[in-house]
């Protein structure tokens, strides 16, 4: 199924299921989906996108460390932490799908290691996060000292504890048999000062600027990485020190 398919399965979601994340970030995992295969949703949540996905035709496995929450009708969620080793064989999937999760992980790389570990080879991680390379989240670190997400009532209210760097990604890759294809950004947006995205629908004098702003690294309010799984071997040894 295509982006345009997918996007238009988004106005069918069940009320109770529905996308939490910034407005755009959806639509930019679409953009960067394979159009099939079977796809791991790490970090499921209420279920809205494994909904997506499934009725989509893709193989889809939900798991999230409150599965209590998944609340779609016909679909399942396990419990998993992603702190921990996945409890799946290597080479399971053709997708990892991680939408808004990375950011909560104390120790994001054992993740990402893991979720490459279960992919296929030439299989595809795909996650989000807010994009701390913009423009906007170097302003407000030099003025405030911390990014936009990543404030006191992020950490307190949704545990957002890892400010993700596309050059910390990309290091990673080096420590695993992956690279980076591709990294998309969702809308040109920022949060308010309490870190709530801007939900305003498109409307308004403000919307229309930002809409006429060209839309990348620099002024994405969320970032899309497309990491591909190679059979290269690893070209950094962990803990190795030159001398």
């Amino acid at each position: 199924m295509n982006n345009n398919d997918l996007r238009n399965l988004l106005n069918q979601v069940p009320v109770n299921a529905q996308q939490q994340a910034a407005p755009g970030t959806w639509e930019c995992v679409f953009s960067q989906l394979p159009e099939s295969g079977r796809v791991l949703v790490a970090g499921a949540g209420r279920g809205g996108m494994s909904w997506v996905l499934s009725k989509a035709g893709y193989g889809v496995t939900s798991i999230d460390l409150h599965p209590e929450h998944f609340v779609v009708a016909g679909l399942t969620c396990s419990y998993c932490d992603l702190q921990e080793s996945l409890d799946y064989a290597d080479n399971s999937f053709d997708i990892v799908l991680a939408v808004e999760v990375i950011e909560h992980l104390e120790n994001p790389w054992y993740f990402f290691r893991e979720a490459i570990r279960v992919l296929h080879n030439d299989g595809v991680l795909i996650f989000t996060t807010p994009n701390v390379a913009s423009l906007m989240s170097r302003w407000t670190y030099f003025i405030e000292g911390v990014f936009p997400y990543f404030r006191e009532e992020s950490f307190v209210g949704c545990y957002h504890v890892t400010p993700i760097f596309p050059w910390a990604v990309e290091r990673c890759c080096l420590t695993t048999s992956a690279h980076i294809e591709d990294i998309k950004y969702s809308r040109v947006d920022f949060p308010r000062n309490n870190d709530v995205p801007r939900h305003d629908g498109g409307l308004g004098w403000r919307r229309k600027i930002l809409n006429l702003t060209s839309l990348n690294k620099h002024t994405g309010e969320i970032a899309c990485f497309k990491i591909r799984k190679s059979n290269k071997t690893p070209s950094i040894d962990i803990g190795a020190h030159s001398r």
